[in-house]
């Protein structure tokens, strides 16, 4: 090789490598989401979700024991767990149809009194569940249509998995726990409600509770979307 051009070589390298940090991995757009949740005898607690286009990462801000990341192009959530070094894969099941023996309703309407959000109204999205004089409201879900649409429809497919994952574990639950608005909310609910708008505040029949804090554009790097490679994985079955 020739000597001039085996210097020049070299220090170019050495450019690249000093300037380079060690480790260093791709920044990448997202928009990161902060609810405060709150369940049944449970404290509020804040969790942050932080979506790009191809990745969901889900942080509960008071439980620094794991982390849940939703891969989008490949419909799989992956729950890491640190306390046993695991990883719970949820990959995406086969659709049921839900064929009640109860009818449900479904009301959406403007919340006339409520504040403009980015300029948009907001509505109420609520969904009861009627069995013959009985009738109980599984979900109230105040959303506003036209707002982080990209991130709606993500957040819909990740509660499609979910909800997926529910109903193929339908039989390991009593009947007597299979109610009206169990079946509605906790187990045949595929965020249809997305489709509506952005939610900013949710309550669902099992009395848990989620309030929008804040939304903001940011750069995250993209190990934040990393899986630990060395952890176990499994599924249920």
């Amino acid at each position: 090789m020739n000597i001039k051009f085996l210097s020049v070589y070299i220090s170019a390298w050495l450019l690249i490598t000093l300037s380079t940090p060690s480790g260093a991995t791709e920044a990448i757009n997202a928009v990161k989401l902060v609810y405060q949740e709150q369940e049944e005898g449970v404290a509020p607690y804040l969790v942050t979700f932080t979506v790009s286009s191809d990745y969901l990462r889900i942080d509960d801000e008071s439980d620094d024991s794991g982390y849940i990341v939703f891969d989008i192009s490949n419909n799989r959530i992956y729950s890491v767990s640190h306390f046993d070094k695991s990883i719970l894969v949820i990959a995406q099941h086969p659709e049921i149809k839900h064929n009640p023996d109860f009818e449900i309703d479904i009301e959406y309407q403007v919340l006339e009194n409520a504040p403009m959000i980015s300029g948009k109204q907001v509505y109420n999205y609520r969904v009861k569940a009627i069995a013959g004089d009985k009738s109980d409201t599984c979900m109230d879900i105040q959303l506003v249509p036209g707002l982080l649409p990209e991130v709606s429809k993500t957040l819909q497919s990740f509660q499609e998995i979910i909800s997926g994952q529910h109903v193929s574990s339908l039989g390991n639950t009593p009947e007597e726990y299979q109610t009206p608005c169990y079946l509605v909310d906790q187990v045949y609910n595929k965020g249809d409600y997305y489709s509506k708008g952005f939610p900013i505040q949710e309550w669902h029949s099992n009395e848990k509770r989620r309030q929008l804090m804040n939304y903001e554009d940011v750069e995250v790097d993209a190990s934040v979307f990393e899986i630990p490679q060395e952890y176990r994985q499994y599924s249920l079955k």
